[in-house]
C-alpha cells in the first residue's frame, strides 16, 4: 500500500479557509491507485480560529466529503479526511475514512477537545476509534488526543496496523511532534500517517509525516508544502526480543506483558 500524507500552506489572510479546502481538494486528485491518503484536521475550516468564522465554514463539510468519496471510488482508494461538522444536532469534529467504492466506512469522532472547541461547542467522541477495513486495522487519534496515553493505551489493546492523525498542532514545536509521532508507532506497533499545517517555520508545526512501527520515520515533509508518501506492508510488525536473549515477541506485546496498572491504583 501506497500511503500519502497532504499538508498545506497555513494560509493567514484572505479567505484562508477557501484557500485551504480548494489546496486540498487539488491534492486529492493525486491520489495514486489502492493507496491511502490522509488530509488535515480541519479541511473545510483550517486557517480561521473566532467562532463566527468556524461556523460559517462547517457547511463546505459537505463539499469536501463528497469530493473525499468521489476521489476513493475513481482511484479504488482509501481517504481519510477531517472536518469540522454539524451532524446529528451537535457540531463535531469528525475524521471519514472512505472504503475504495466510496462508501464511508468509519467515523471517528475526536475525544479530547482543547479550549477552542470547547468554546465553540464541539461534542466530545463517545470512544471508538478503531475500525476493521479490508482485513486492515485503522486506529485514529486527532491532533490533541495525541497528548493523551489513556487512548494510546487503549489503541495498543486493539491491535491496529495503521494510526490516522489530522493534526493541526499550530504552535507546538517539531522536536515534540515528532517525539510523540515516532512513541505512537511504537508503543502501537503500527504505521502512523500524520497530516498537519505547514507553518513556514523550522520550529513550529508542519512535520506530515509517515512512521514505521519500530518509530522510524520513513518520510517527514517538515515545513514544506504538498505531499510525501511511502510505499509500506501494511501487516508488517516490529519484532524484537523479549528481554536480553530472549525469544522473539511482537514490540506491543513485550510492553502489554509488563503492564501492572492495579499497583498505581491505589
Amino acid at each position: 500500500m501506497k500511503i500519502t500524507v497532504v499538508q498545506p500552506p497555513y494560509y493567514a489572510e484572505g479567505q484562508p479557509d477557501e484557500s485551504i479546502a480548494a489546496f486540498l481538494m487539488n491534492e486529492l486528485e493525486k491520489v495514486q491507485e489502492d493507496g491511502l491518503i490522509v488530509l488535515p484536521e480541519y479541511s473545510n475550516a483550517g486557517g480561521i480560529s473566532d467562532v463566527e468564522s468556524e461556523r460559517a465554514a462547517m457547511p463546505r463539510a459537505k463539499v469536501m466529503l463528497d469530493k473525499a468519496a468521489f476521489i476513493a471510488k475513481e482511484k479504488s482508494a482509501y481517504v481519510a479526511i477531517n472536518v469540522l461538522e454539524q451532524r446529528d444536532g451537535n457540531i463535531r469534529n469528525s475524521t471519514y475514512l472512505f472504503d475504495r467504492n466510496g462508501d464511508v466506512a468509519f467515523v471517528y469522532d475526536k475525544i479530547h477537545l482543547p479550549p477552542s472547541e470547547l468554546l465553540l461547542g464541539v461534542a466530545r467522541g463517545n470512544g471508538a476509534c478503531v475500525c476493521e477495513l479490508d482485513g486492515i486495522r485503522f486506529g485514529f487519534l486527532t491532533c490533541y488526543d495525541v497528548y493523551f496515553n489513556e487512548q494510546i493505551e487503549y489503541l495498543a489493546t486493539q491491535k491496529p496496523d495503521i494510526i490516522i492523525i489530522p493534526g493541526y498542532q499550530r504552535g507546538e514545536s517539531t522536536d515534540i511532534i515528532c517525539a510523540q509521532t515516532k512513541l505512537i508507532a511504537f508503543r502501537l506497533n503500527a504505521f502512523v500517517a500524520k497530516s498537519s499545517y505547514s507553518m513556514n517555520s523550522d520550529e513550529k508545526g508542519g512535520c506530515s509525516m509517515i512512521v514505521a512501527p519500530n518509530g522510524a520515520i520513513l518520510k517527514n515533509i517538515g515545513k514544506e508544502v504538498g505531499a510525501v508518501s511511502a510505499d509500506i506492508d501494511p501487516k508488517e510488525k516490529f519484532m524484537r526480543t523479549a528481554g536480553f536473549g530472549g525469544a522473539m515477541i511482537r514490540n506491543d506485546d513485550f510492553i502489554n506483558n509488563g503492564l501492572c496498572p492495579e499497583i498505581f491504583a491505589k
